[in-house]
Formats: structure tokens, C-alpha cells, sequence
């Protein structure tokens, strides 16, 4: 059996890249998803991601890929801290309420601002 070539060991590297950008832009599809419906279908399992060690750095050919994911990613970074300042807000509203009224309820209670 004959050692690896430099092409070889090159084109494992760049296959574990691919595999690794995957699995990221596959978080983010969820992230996106999740953030455009949070009443829908659950995100589904997943194992949790954990960074690759990868020998040298991410071939020239997905550098590109990798920037937009990381775009992507600032982008749903942003918008998931929006949905939760937004989300203690609500929070804080609901205790005021509580408090101001002397009372708290068990189950919750909504109302349609919209109606």
C-alpha cells in the first residue's frame, strides 16, 4: 500500500471542510427556521456541533461558503437577541400587570391586541 499523495491528503481536507460547513449551514437552516415560525413544527433533535480539528487552514475553494455562513450566522445571532429582549419585555409587562391588579392567575391569559 503506497503512502497518501499531496493530492490525496488535499482532497481529504477539503471533503472535511465540506462536511463541517454542512453540518454549520444546516444550524443556521434550523436558527432561520425556527426564528420565521417559532409556532411551528419543532426544530428537530440533532447532536450537539462541536469544532472540528482540521490540519492547515479551510482550502482557498470555500473560503466564500464559509463567509456567507458567518453572515448568516451574525444574522440570526441578531435577531435571536431581539427575540428575547422583546420576550422579557412581555415578561416584565405580565409581572406589572400582576402586581397592579393584586392578583395572579394560575393559567395563563392573552390578549389579542390585534382584534
Amino acid at each position: 500500500m503506497s503512502a497518501p499523495t499531496g493530492h490525496d491528503v488535499a482532497a481529504r481536507r477539503h471533503l472535511h471542510w465540506e462536511n463541517a460547513l454542512d453540518r454549520l449551514e444546516l444550524e443556521v437552516d434550523l436558527a432561520e427556521r425556527l426564528l420565521a415560525d417559532p409556532t411551528g413544527e419543532p426544530v428537530p433533535d440533532h447532536e450537539p456541533w462541536d469544532e472540528p480539528q482540521f490540519e492547515g487552514p479551510i482550502p482557498a475553494g470555500l473560503a466564500e461558503r464559509a463567509n456567507a455562513i458567518r453572515g448568516r450566522q451574525r444574522a440570526v445571532e441578531a435577531e435571536l437577541v431581539a427575540a428575547l429582549s422583546a420576550t422579557r419585555r412581555q415578561h416584565r409587562f405580565a409581572d406589572r400587570v400582576d402586581r397592579a391588579t393584586g392578583r395572579r392567575l394560575d393559567h395563563a391569559v392573552y390578549v389579542d391586541l390585534e382584534a
